[in-house]
């Protein structure tokens, strides 16, 4: 939204006297005008009313030449009509975002029933619990699981992750299969 430049002193003071040739009742005709354009710009949802209501009054002020000269009708007609212009303009251009679309889990589901499976027939006990415990976790707290899961078994972390490749790929055709079958 772009920002629009306050009136001059001289400016205002036309505006003013467009509004009412009695500079009291000028003024107060400005108030009600000022306070009504607030109260649009709030139920419009807009949380800068304020400062919106100011660029209304300055915009109006910036034209007062050619208003004088060429508007007929209750002036404050005028305002709100540049008050829509003004909120219209503050509107997000871009459309909003779409949310992504709910992740299917059937895939996820389908590997890990086969993964399950593969498991609990191609690997030993040991293997099945040293396998998950090696992928639980996240971040820091996965490494410091290695480290001990290493430890515990008397092997570098090194000699963990080769025993953990070695084992994938003895699972890897028994799962490849597996998922096939489920395509049928």
């Amino acid at each position: 939204m772009k920002k629009r430049e306050p009136p001059t002193q001289e400016a205002f003071a036309k505006l003013l006297s467009w509004l009412d040739p009695d500079p009291d009742l000028a003024a107060e005709k400005h108030q009600r005008i000022y306070v009504r354009l607030v109260r649009i710009f709030a139920a419009k949802g807009c949380v800068d009313e304020g400062d919106l209501a100011d660029q209304t009054v300055n915009v109006v002020a910036r034209r007062i030449d050619w208003l004088i000269e060429n508007y007929v009708g209750d002036p404050a007609l005028y305002f709100y009509g540049v008050a829509n212009k003004i909120f219209l303009e503050q509107l997000p251009t871009k459309p909003l975002p779409v949310p992504p679309p709910p992740t299917d889990n059937t895939e996820i589901e389908r590997r890990c029933h086969c993964l399950e499976q593969c498991l609990g027939t191609d690997a030993s006990a040991e293997e099945r619990t040293m396998a998950i415990r090696y992928h639980e976790g996240e971040g820091r707290a996965r490494i410091e699981d290695r480290k001990r899961m290493a430890d515990e078994l008397g092997i570098t972390v090194n000699a963990l992750r080769i025993r953990i490749c070695h084992l994938q790929a003895r699972l890897r055709p028994c799962i490849e299969e597996c998922l096939r079958q489920l395509d049928w």
